[in-house]
This record gives structure tokens, C-alpha cells and sequence, in this order.
């Protein structure tokens, strides 16, 4: 009997020392992943903050439009493969030539699709310009295949810095493309050119920094497993894009360019903190909670202090957004753009729901859930397609209304039936979330009293507000939550506790 206890001793200290090795591994590709990622996001976010000035609300209109069948499409141009591979505990070279091989014939057809396709969008949309467009962008899938395969072996070996390396590269290459044409007057062209560089020079960076290239096959039972949990990835993507895109496909044709383009850029600045940095986060998410599969409490146990840190960092801003919306609209943006307010500061004050189901949703698939993420979508579409029908004969301030109405809602869902394969609650998600809340809390009312007793507006208004803000959010923090703070620290910058 000792020795049977002795032995599951053992067993477990072996096991606790495996995951220690796995978490410090991820924790340090992590760690050079945000850092090279939060550099990129920086240039990203003050290239867009230029850029907007030099282009219309109806060339961010028509990128809107280009875009929902777009990303639709890349979505189908994977099967879920890229997702199965990393899954996979163990990858045959066989898989992998097979999986390169069906990537190339998938994305050859989407290409011909969206290339011969573009008269549909136009005139889906009643834009002829979009024909032109959609062909120039259907050469990203001719590049797909060759950024899948590279990306999967990085994120399977958790070498996060080498791709977030070339990531980093390709977008500044992408900012600067952009930022250039936009200057001299390109609109919507601009924005078209900067995602084409993206790509070409991220699978040049790929094919340089982890030489990969192998023959492709064509054989189906080699990925045959991959395809089928792939498929469900891939239909639950589907549906997050759809869920996404809905404004664009259902207000594009009703409210026209200008309007869709003062939603869109609302929209995009309300979701800045969460779309700059959940792609980070996620591309960690999904291979690191892969490999606790079995281990549902030590997941869940990550995953609320995941969820903690992460917070930390994105609550003030998503929050802070809505509070300093008029001044950066008029000092930033530019007066064409002031229609744009109200909706960025509703959209800004939901945001931290959307930011706890983007979360969610990669863990409980990486956890045998993909079926639960599945039904969080369903439940995003079931709620959101029929209030947003209904909002877009109300304009914008409609479609602004049906997202503040849905991201509540698809939060519970989301939480709720993640319990059967997370060791998670509303009162552990609660207490995760507490300092963030609390300190963000405050920090809205020391930023609202400064924009009243001071009055201040444009530029000197602006920076006045995200002092204040800052320094009361860090001082909360700092007093009333030091070990929350001390952990993320300890967390980013790798250093152990006590």
C-alpha cells in the first residue's frame, strides 16, 4: 500500500515538474512575443492614427466591404489544418506534405473565386469600385499555404519569438506602405497595399528564418483526423467572422459608405487594445493550454491568472477609450470624424466582455471544447443578427445599440458552459478580474472630474485626461492591489516568487 502511495507521490511531483518546464518555456516565448508584438502594435496604432486624417469615411466604407467576404474566405483557406497541426501530439512528415498539398489546392480555388468573384461584391454592394479592388487582394491566398506550414512548426516548438520577430518586420514594412500612399492621396488603395506587403513579406521573413520547404502530397487519409477536427475550427471561425463582419454585410447596403465608415472606425478603436493584442495572446493561448488537456483544474487555474494580467493591461485603455473619446476624435481624427463619438465611447464601454469570450474561446477549443466555442458563436449570431437587422433602419446609433445588447449576453453563455472542461466560475472570473475593475473604476472618475474642473479640450485636454488616469489607475494598484501588480510583474518580466 506505501508503495502504491509512494509511487502516485511520485507521480504527481513528476507531473508538477513537467508543467513547471512547459509553463517556463511558454513564459518566455511569451514574454519576447509581447514585447516585439507591443513594438509593432505601437506603429500600428499611431500609423492608423495618420493615416485616418488622410483618408475618407467612405474609403474606410469601401475597405469594410472588401473586407467581411475577404476574411470570410481566408478563414475556409486553411480547413482548420493550421489549428491540428499544432494540436497534433505527434506529426508525421507524411501529414505535413499532405497538409501543404491540400493548402495549395484550397487557396488555388479561393483565389480564382474572389478573383472572379469581385462583380458579385459590387454588386452586392452597389459598388462598382470593389471589382477592381477584390482582384489586387485575392492574391493573399497564392501566399497562404506558405505561411501556414512555417507558422505551425514555430507555435509547436513555442518558438514565439522567431515569428513574432517577423511579424514585427512585416509590419512595419505593411505601416509604412501604408502610411506613404495614404499621404499622397491613394484612399482606399492605401490600405489595400498595406495588407498585400504584410503578407508577401512575412512569407519571405518565414522561408528565411525557419526553412521549411517540403514537397507537397495530395493524399487525403494523411490528414484525414486533422481535416475533421480541423472542420470545426474552421466553421467556428467562420462564424466569429461572420459574427464580426455583420454590421458591414447587413448596414453596407442600407446606411452607404460614409455612415458604414464612421461604424467601422468606431468600431476599430473601440476593439484597438483587444485586436493589436489578443493575436498576440491567443497565438501563445492555443498551443500552451494544448498541452494541459487532461489536466482541467491546472487549466483552470492558468487561466485565471491569465485572464488577471491581462486585464491589468487592456481594462484601462478599453475603458479609458470611452472616456477621452470627444477630445481624441477632434484633437486626433479630425472634425470630419465627430460623428464618430458617441459610438466609440458605447462601443468602448463593452469591450471588456468581448475581451473575456476572445479569451475563452481559444482555451475551451484548444481543451477538446471546440463544440463549446462553437455554440458561444452560434449564441454571438443568434443574438446579434436579428437585433441588427432591426438597428440599421435606426442608422448607426442602431448598429452601436445590438452590440452593446449582444456582448453581455454571449459572455454568460460563454462562461457558463465553459465549466465543463475549465475548472472556472463567475465568482473565480470575478475575483481575477477585481483589481482591473476597481482600479479602472476609479480611474473614470478622477479622468471625468479633471475634463470638468479643468475644461480643457483639444491636444492640452487630451494629454491632461491620460495623465490623470494613468497616474490614478498605477496608484490604485499600487495601494490597494501591490501583490496583483507585483504578480504581473514577476510574470512579464520572469522573475519567480517567493
Amino acid at each position: 500500500m506505501r508503495l502504491h502511495v509512494f509511487r502516485r507521490r511520485d507521480d504527481v511531483m513528476s507531473q508538477n515538474q513537467e508543467n513547471a518546464a512547459i509553463v517556463d518555456k511558454i513564459l518566455s516565448g511569451a514574454r519576447w512575443a509581447t514585447v516585439l508584438k507591443l513594438v509593432a502594435q505601437l506603429i500600428s496604432w499611431v500609423s492608423t492614427i495618420i493615416v485616418v486624417r488622410f483618408i475618407s469615411p467612405g474609403d474606410y466604407g469601401l475597405n469594410a466591404m472588401l473586407e467581411a467576404p475577404l476574411e470570410l474566405m481566408l478563414l475556409f483557406s486553411t480547413l482548420g489544418l493550421d489549428f491540428a497541426l499544432v494540436r497534433s501530439k505527434q506529426l508525421a512528415h507524411d501529414e505535413l506534405r499532405s497538409a501543404f498539398g491540400w493548402l495549395l489546392l484550397i487557396n488555388g480555388i479561393l483565389f480564382l473565386a474572389y478573383f472572379f468573384g469581385g462583380a458579385l461584391i459590387a454588386a452586392y454592394f452597389n459598388e462598382p469600385r470593389l471589382e477592381l479592388l477584390s482582384r489586387a487582394l485575392a492574391f493573399i491566398f497564392l501566399l497562404l499555404p506558405f505561411r501556414v506550414i512555417p507558422n505551425a512548426i514555430l507555435n509547436r516548438d513555442l518558438k514565439f519569438k522567431l515569428k513574432s520577430f517577423a511579424e514585427l518586420i512585416a509590419s512595419i514594412t505593411s505601416v509604412v506602405t501604408t502610411l506613404v500612399l495614404a499621404v499622397q492621396g491613394a484612399g482606399v488603395w492605401a490600405l489595400v497595399a498595406g495588407m498585400l506587403t504584410n503578407r508577401i513579406v512575412l512569407v519571405v521573413l518565414l522561408m528565411i528564418m525557419q526553412p521549411w520547404f517540403i514537397m507537397p502530397s495530395f493524399s487525403f487519409s494523411a490528414v484525414r483526423g486533422m481535416i475533421a477536427f480541423g472542420g470545426m475550427t474552421t466553421l467556428w471561425g467562420a462564424l466569429v467572422l461572420v459574427g464580426e463582419k455583420l454590421p458591414s454585410l447587413i448596414g453596407g447596403p442600407v446606411i452607404g459608405v460614409a455612415s458604414l465608415g464612421i461604424f467601422a472606425v468606431a468600431m476599430q478603436f473601440a476593439l484597438l487594445p483587444i485586436s493589436k493584442v489578443m493575436p498576440v495572446i491567443n497565438q501563445i493561448i492555443f498551443p500552451a493550454f494544448s498541452k494541459f488537456q487532461q489536466q482541467r483544474t491546472v487549466a483552470g487555474h492558468y487561466f485565471g491568472r491569465s485572464l488577471g494580467v491581462i486585464s491589468l493591461g487592456l481594462f484601462p485603455v478599453m475603458i479609458g477609450n470611452a472616456c477621452i473619446a470627444q477630445e481624441f476624435v477632434s484633437a486626433i481624427l479630425g472634425e470630419k470624424w465627430s460623428s464618430a463619438i458617441v459610438p466609440l465611447v458605447l462601443l468602448s464601454t463593452v469591450m471588456p466582455f468581448r475581451l473575456i469570450t476572445s479569451l475563452l474561446r481559444p482555451v475551451i477549443s484548444s481543451m477538446d471544447g471546440v463544440n463549446l466555442a462553437l455554440i458561444s458563436t452560434l449564441t454571438t449570431l443568434g443574438v446579434l443578427l436579428p437585433l441588427m437587422i432591426i438597428g440599421v433602419h435606426y442608422g448607426v446609433t442602431g448598429m452601436v445599440l445590438a452590440v452593446l445588447v449582444t456582448e453581455p449576453i454571449v459572455t454568460y453563455v460563454t462562461i457558463r458552459m465553459s465549466k465543463s472542461v475549465l475548472d472556472i466560475s463567475f465568482t473565480k472570473i470575478g475575483i481575477s478580474l477585481r483589481p482591473a475593475a476597481i482600479s479602472s473604476v476609479v480611474m473614470v472618475i478622477c479622468t471625468l472630474g479633471i475634463k470638468f474642473a479643468l475644461g480643457q479640450s483639444g491636444t492640452v485636454g487630451l494629454i491632461i485626461e491620460i495623465a490623470a488616469g494613468a497616474a490614478s489607475y498605477y496608484l490604485m494598484l499600487r495601494i490597494f492591489f501591490a501583490d496583483s501588480l507585483k504578480d504581473a510583474i514577476r510574470l512579464f518580466f520572469g522573475k519567480r516568487a517567493g
